[in-house]
């Protein structure tokens, strides 16, 4: 049952489509009648790892990031793609960029991340229990290898701007709350 207070969705129409994501315009009614229109970057969900080696260090990968012009030092994370569940998505995408499986995907949360436009939904995971079985990486992605991280590493790399990813400052604040 939907909230009476919620907007209905007069109408939605898919102006742009590509491979990651489609731009739709969608008009709106509020309860009190009032119509607006929205545009909507329309995303199919992805996930972000924490990846813990047996020594507890973090494992980041640098990937440039086109929007921000460089490369970037971030936790591991992918999009789903079709109908994939998160927890497959996720162990899927460590393989990929880690060259690594993890004997345990622990769900630590998630988070909208530009929910003023966008419905991309990053559900956050914990990996533990490593082995080697790499994927290949994506076509279009150019990973370098793991960079393993402790926490005082992290930490110093933040004060000093150069972790600056969203996703793995959010991934951080779980992490630390999933420990307590």
């Amino acid at each position: 049952m939907s909230d009476p207070a919620t907007p209905q969705i007069v109408s939605s129409t898919v102006e742009f489509e590509s491979h990651v994501f489609d731009v739709a315009r969608d008009v709106i009614r509020f309860p009190d009648g009032l119509e607006a229109e929205r545009a909507v970057v329309v995303h199919p969900g992805a996930v972000a790892l924490v990846v813990l080696d047996e020594d507890g260090r973090w494992l980041l990968v640098r990937q440039y990031r086109h929007p921000a012009r460089r490369e970037l030092l971030e936790i591991p994370a992918g999009t789903c793609e079709g109908d994939e569940a998160p927890e497959e998505t996720a162990a899927r995408e460590i393989r990929e960029e880690t060259g690594y499986a993890a004997a345990s995907l622990v769900r630590l949360g998630g988070t909208w991340m530009a929910p003023g436009f966008c419905t991309e939904y990053i559900t956050y995971f914990l990996a533990t229990g490593l082995r080697e079985d790499p994927l290949p990486a994506d076509h279009d992605e150019y990973l370098s290898p793991p960079v393993r991280m402790s926490m005082e590493e992290i930490s110093a790399a933040i004060d000093r701007g150069e972790i600056e990813d969203a996703k793995t400052l959010v991934a951080l604040t779980l992490y630390q709350r999933s420990q307590r």
